[in-house]
C-alpha cells in the first residue's frame, strides 16, 4: 500500500481478512510527512493491524526534500517508532496477538 492508504475501505477490507501488518513503502516529500503519519495511524486503527513504512530520504537535483521518515504504528494508533536522518533505523518488538485482538474492538467490529 502507498496511496491506497488514503482509502479507508482498503484498511477495513484488510481487517476482515485478518491482516496483522500493513506495509506501506513510500516516496513522499518532507512537506507532507505529518499528513502521512496521520493517515498511517488511521489505517492502523481501521485495519486493526500494525502499519509499517519506509520512505526515500535525501534531496533531489530539483531541490526537493524527501521525507525519509519510516514508522511503526500499533493497531490502536500509537506511534512506536519513527526514523529520520539522525536515526535511520529502528527496531521494535511487536505482538501479533495485539493485532488479532484489535479486530474485535471498536471501530473494527462496526458493520456498514
Amino acid at each position: 500500500m502507498c496511496s491506497e492508504m488514503w482509502f479507508s475501505e482498503h484498511a477495513r477490507a484488510y481487517a476482515t481478512l485478518g491482516v496483522q501488518l500493513l506495509l506501506c513503502p513510500r516516496a513522499t516529500g518532507l512537506s507532507s510527512r505529518d499528513k502521512w503519519i496521520a493517515g498511517a495511524r488511521a489505517a492502523a486503527v481501521m485495519s486493526g493491524a500494525y502499519c509499517l513504512s519506509g520512505n526515500r530520504g535525501g534531496h533531489s537535483q530539483q531541490d526537493f526534500s524527501w521525507a525519509g521518515t519510516g514508522w511503526v504504528i500499533d493497531p490502536d494508533a500509537e506511534v512506536l517508532a519513527l526514523t529520520d536522518e539522525t536515526s535511520p533505523f529502528q527496531t521494535v518488538d511487536i505482538h501479533i496477538s495485539q493485532a488479532d485482538a484489535a479486530k474485535a474492538t471498536y471501530p473494527r467490529y462496526v458493520a456498514e
